[in-house]
């Protein structure tokens, strides 16, 4: 079986040659069915991993799991947010004949209404649990708010709001990753060189995952900055259109050419670099997400260190967060952290091939 595939009944009846129906008298103890027939379903049900006791229980429960997601939209299928679209793909799949269905939408990061309207879609649909990317921290509160009257479970991931009802939160730590990230640039910079940190979202102020991990960043050089001469500026740019990118920096680096390292708080390090490449310019660049984009950056030079924070990983264990919640009443731990993993361009390709 491939990795991560849930074992069906048909699964098994293709092993044992039986029919589904074989199979269904064996797992239930009814019918007749010669000895040699059940041996053979004995041996797929081992031999295939399959769970017959999970199974019976969720049809026991006679009901159906509809898990609604809402992160914001994957702008194509490189983009960051496809991701962990795919982890939850992936988790969903495999409970799917546990009764598990998906129903999945998305919003705009550059357009808080865009959040409100599949919000109320999902309430809409009233299902049996949420997996969310709380980045429009204002209009999640209100949403979350709804979910919790209705009694839905939900699941944080990516970005966390503290001090909610949320089963859990999956993703990364999200000041760690900054101060993280601050280790590595200081690494390639002198004391003098100044430091640019940019923020590719709509409303900053309404961004507490962003906040956070520049947080993070600026707490590093807080703590070990005390022999530097740099400063550490940080600008907001509300779009990822290029044009608009580059308008930007033009402007920053016009005021600021002591600027020698960027971090960028997301997965558009790419803009950044290429803008870089283009004007000559000898500028280190960390920041996050093993994207085509930032590997083709990092490869040629132009990106220095990608910080990734495994969404794929992040979706499948969402999924799999709110079946245990469902089927076993199992709450997960409250926070659930990722590992960051470190790429460089000596590595990437490993990685990519493991992952």
């Amino acid at each position: 079986m491939a990795k991560n595939k849930k074992t069906t009944i048909q699964d098994l009846a293709n092993y044992a040659n039986v029919s589904i129906g074989t199979i269904d008298r064996v797992l239930h103890n009814r019918g007749k069915v010669s000895l040699a027939k059940r041996k053979k379903v004995e041996e797929a049900i081992k031999k295939l991993d399959f769970n017959p006791n999970l199974l019976a229980r969720t049809l026991a429960l006679g009901r159906q799991f509809e898990v609604c997601s809402l992160f914001p939209e994957a702008t194509n299928v490189h983009s960051y947010w496809a991701l962990p679209k795919i982890g939850v793909d992936q988790g969903v799949e495999v409970y799917r004949d546990f009764g598990m269905e998906l129903h999945t939408y998305e919003y705009s990061l550059f357009n808080e209404s865009s959040f409100v309207k599949s919000a109320d879609a999902i309430l809409g649909k009233n299902p049996s649990g949420v997996i969310l990317a709380p980045l429009f921290e204002k209009e999640s509160l209100e949403f979350i708010a709804k979910l919790e009257e209705r009694d839905i479970p939900y699941v944080f991931i990516d970005a966390n709001i503290k001090n909610k009802k949320n089963l859990s939160y999956i993703g990364p730590d999200l000041e760690g990753s900054g101060y993280i990230a601050g280790k590595l640039l200081n690494s390639l910079l002198g004391p003098s060189d100044d430091i640019l940190i940019v923020n590719m979202v709509k409303g900053f102020e309404n961004s507490a995952h962003t906040a956070l991990v520049e947080n993070g960043f600026r707490n590093y050089f807080k703590e070990h900055g005390s022999r530097t001469r740099r400063s550490v500026n940080s600008i907001t740019i509300p779009s990822t259109a290029e044009t608009e990118v580059n308008r930007e920096l033009t402007t920053y680096y016009i005021k600021n050419p002591g600027t020698k390292g960027v971090f960028v708080t997301n997965s558009r390090a790419h803009l950044i670099s290429k803008y870089h490449a283009l004007h000559e310019l000898d500028i280190k660049v960390v920041g996050f997400d093993i994207v085509p984009g930032n590997v083709t950056e990092l490869k040629k030079g132009n990106i220095d260190f990608i910080i990734s924070q495994r969404p794929v990983f992040q979706g499948v264990t969402a999924v799999k967060a709110l079946f245990d919640f469902f089927v076993y009443k199992k709450s997960p731990a409250a926070i659930q952290y990722v590992p960051l993993d470190i790429i460089i361009k000596e590595n990437v390709d490993y990685y990519i091939n493991f992952q």
